[in-house]
């Protein structure tokens, strides 16, 4: 009886002996899987406070908190930078969200954040710009069009629907649909809501330009990215004096479409444009894009592209519709009136020397005649879009 309980004693140590050797050996890594744990508990409540923030600005919430558990210093430090992250979830909201404030109470690990925020456009007035929106892409998407040719369609009802608001007071979409004005926030958030709404990627860029702060779109095209300023592009006669971005005086009595900031490169934009923050790289000229899409696919894709060339004037970039200097015009000009033509169309390179070698080519004719001329920049590369009317 004695030996028995004495071997039930043993094994009882035994067992106790294993299973406190067992905690020894699973202490340490018990330790380090907590701290990696508590390190993905914090980047968890971090982003869960970013989405939480971000859903707010979302519905337009002018007074409210949001919790949070975790290191109180960090989140004072990371504050605004969780905030910005929340407008970065969608760039409408970002631009008219006009200020915001913050304040942080804390108890040991647990902190309140109270948050009030003013908008330039209320909920109920951003509906009004879904309507409108819905409304006129109703009218001018097609069934059919293709991505490029929904891009367009966007880009030209909003610049002969939208005139720059000379009063610089009306900065919102909604102002852009129900009064007809807006400065270059307005069209940019405009053409944000009808692009997207459209399927089309888009984004809505900032920077600089001569007269100060500006604002404008990216878009994505086949996964390409450009740069589309639909205030510069509206039919509009600019002043240079102060005021805003392309503060124009009155629009433009042809009311004729322009693009020469119509799907940009960075390149081509910086030569009036500038800006600071990052955004997706647009290295792609969309005139190259244009060219081999119309020579791809089935007949009825090609001749859709060459009318959206046509439309959009990138014929003017082709060596046959290209004047590059004096002597090339000299010879077109004679050409033209030994066959009596009646009008002449070319893009002429040297823009900046054309009225000069425009006189110079009508001296040396001995055809005796007269002419008109009528010319603007084209693009951004100083080259001018010239017509020419003759009188015999």
């Amino acid at each position: 009886m004695n030996k028995a309980i004495s071997k039930l004693l043993i094994m009882a140590v035994i067992i106790l002996a294993v299973v406190s050797l067992d905690l020894k050996i699973n202490l340490f890594p018990s330790a380090t899987v907590s701290n990696e744990e508590a390190a993905m508990r914090q980047t968890d409540e971090l982003e869960r406070l970013e989405l939480e923030i971000a859903e707010h600005f979302k519905a337009r919430s002018e007074h409210f908190s949001v919790s949070y558990t975790g290191d109180k210093q960090e989140l004072s430090d990371k504050m605004t930078e969780i905030v910005r992250a929340a407008l970065g979830h969608d760039d409408y909201t970002a631009y008219i969200l006009e200020s915001y404030i913050y304040t942080i109470r804390s108890w040991g690990n647990r902190s309140t954040i109270a948050i009030e925020a003013r908008y330039r456009e209320s909920l109920e007035q951003t509906a009004a710009v879904d309507r409108e929106a819905a409304k006129a892409l109703a009218a001018i998407i097609e069934p059919g069009m293709n991505d490029h040719e929904k891009v367009k369609a966007i880009h030209d009802w909003i610049v002969t629907n939208v005139e720059y608001d000379q009063s610089l007071t009306r900065y919102t979409a909604y102002d852009a649909v129900t009064s007809g004005k807006a400065v270059c926030q307005g069209y940019s958030l405009l053409g944000y809501k009808m692009l997207k709404e459209s399927g089309i990627p888009v984004l809505i860029a900032e920077g600089t330009v001569n007269t100060g702060e500006h604002a404008w779109n990216m878009v994505q095209l086949d996964g390409k990215w450009y740069h589309l300023d639909l205030t510069w592009d509206d039919p509009v006669t600019k002043t240079d004096s102060a005021g805003g971005a392309a503060a124009p005086v009155s629009k433009s009595t042809d009311n004729v479409v322009r693009y020469n900031y119509y799907l940009k490169t960075d390149e081509e934009l910086r030569t009036d444009h500038g800006w600071t923050k990052t955004y997706p790289a647009a290295d792609t000229v969309y005139a190259d894009v244009i060219r081999e899409l119309e020579q791809q696919g089935e007949k009825a894709e090609r001749e859709r592209f060459g009318k959206l060339k046509l439309a959009l004037g990138l014929h003017w970039l082709e060596p046959e519709y290209t004047v590059s200097d004096a002597e090339q015009l000299r010879t077109l000009i004679a050409s033209a009136l030994k066959s009596r033509a009646s009008s002449l169309e070319f893009r002429y390179v040297e823009g900046d020397r054309f009225p000069e070698a425009l006189k110079a080519a009508f001296r040396d004719v001995s055809v005796a005649a007269g002419y008109r001329a009528s010319y603007e920049p084209f693009g951004s590369d100083d080259s001018l879009l010239v017509r020419i009317q003759l009188e015999y």
